[in-house]
């Protein structure tokens, strides 16, 4: 059965490696009614926006647009049970590969497809490690650092890492033409690693020659995956500036937001007595993530407040001096807005995400393994049945 689009209904999908499998539990409990969010009736949201992980997710869901969206969601949720995830049935991730691991030839899963695909790996990747090293090698003799720093360019995680399973997934899966052809909106940003900018791409930027590099360039990790050029500009995970791409969402028209990210309430993990320079950094980490997706929310909340005040002042009502403060922070927005021709309508927001860790540790984003798929994925729909919109601090503006 075919329903009607609702254009002004939007899903943000944040970044998170792994942890993207939970978005698929939320999303399949919006779309299929089962969430108290959407008065227990069906989303069929018009606006899909994402970075990294949520870029894949959004895109999948944008380019099937000849399917009821029930069925997309099911099938995504297939692909990340029967091709992303990890088990002893299956050679390694659908997402990454590690470089000439030898513990692939006790595999046989790994040689039942094509018995010589290991054997070809392995020299290429003895290939590869030969140019790193000698690039590397050359760098650290003609470079004109100090010896420390010259050494420390020689460490590189990301050269033991190698995301063509990421990349054949994506090419395989992701339709270019369905997306471009599309009733619903798309939004991928990404990170410009040169520049330091961020930019969105829309379904018309969703070319048979570089769609496929723009999703793959949003889900770069850096540090972990390297940059990946796009239109010959390298780019990296758009979460390093914008990890859940709201404002994309309310720019093209969106009044009710459905925002799921991955990151639990920072007070809600207990801080370890013993801390490694690696947890440190994850909490860091955790912390700039928590505060851009709070700063983001807000700033929807000012605005509201400010709109409400024009409503109010429109009415004939008196003022305080709070209404006033709430409109003075956000006028000039609000003026760019309506002098550009389009203005700013108040928004809802629905946030869904974990109060606690989700697990995995450190390195949680890189672990597929399946039952910790299966495990996320009920998780994320759990929580969207028992979506309280007090408890997730949702914003809804007066009517």
């Amino acid at each position: 059965m075919t329903r009607p689009i609702h254009h002004t209904q939007a899903i943000i999908l944040s970044g998170g490696g792994a942890y993207g499998a939970y978005e698929i539990g939320v999303m399949k409990a919006l779309l299929t009614g089962e969430s108290p969010s959407t008065g227990h009736d069906y989303l069929n949201p018009g606006i899909f926006t994402g970075t990294s992980v949520g870029a894949y997710n959004a895109s999948f869901m944008v380019s099937r647009p000849d399917e009821d969206i029930c069925t997309t969601i099911r099938s995504l949720e297939s692909v990340w049970l029967n091709q992303i995830a990890e088990s002893s049935e299956s050679c390694g991730n659908g997402v990454f590969r590690i470089r000439a691991n030898l513990f692939k030839y006790a595999n046989p899963a790994c040689f039942a497809a094509n018995p010589a695909q290991p054997f070809n790996e392995l020299a290429d990747d003895g290939a590869f490690f030969a140019r790193n090293i000698f690039s590397r090698t050359v760098n650290f003799l003609m470079s004109a650092g100090s010896l420390s720093d010259r050494a420390l360019e020689l460490v590189d995680v990301s050269a033991f890492l190698s995301a063509t399973p990421l990349r054949s997934l994506i090419r395989q899966l992701v339709t270019m033409e369905g997306i471009r052809r599309a009733d619903r909106m798309l939004r991928l940003v990404a990170t410009n690693w040169e520049t330091g900018e961020l930019r969105t791409f829309e379904n018309r930027d969703m070319t048979d020659e570089q769609g496929h590099d723009i999703i793959i360039g949003s889900a770069a990790i850096p540090g972990i995956f390297r940059p990946h050029e796009i239109a010959g500009q390298p780019y990296v995970d758009g979460g390093l500036v914008m990890n859940t791409p709201l404002a994309c969402a309310i720019e093209a028209g969106a009044t009710t937001v459905h925002v799921i990210y991955m990151d639990p309430d920072v007070k809600n993990i207990p801080l370890r007595t013993l801390q490694s320079s690696i947890d440190a950094l994850d909490r860091v980490l955790l912390i700039t993530s928590a505060s851009k997706v709070g700063e983001d929310i807000e700033t929807a909340a000012w605005i509201n407040e400010g709109l409400e005040v024009i409503e109010r002042t429109a009415a004939g009502d008196s003022l305080s001096k709070a209404d006033m403060r709430a409109f003075v922070r956000v006028a000039n927005q609000i003026y760019q807005k309506i002098k550009a021709s389009a203005p700013y309508k108040k928004v809802t927001i629905h946030r869904y995400h974990p109060q606690d860790d989700l697990g995995g540790g450190t390195l949680g984003l890189l672990n597929f393994d399946k039952d910790r798929m299966v495990a996320l994925i009920k998780r994320g729909f759990g929580d969207a049945l028992n979506h309280d919109c007090d408890a997730s601090h949702c914003i809804l503006p007066d009517k």
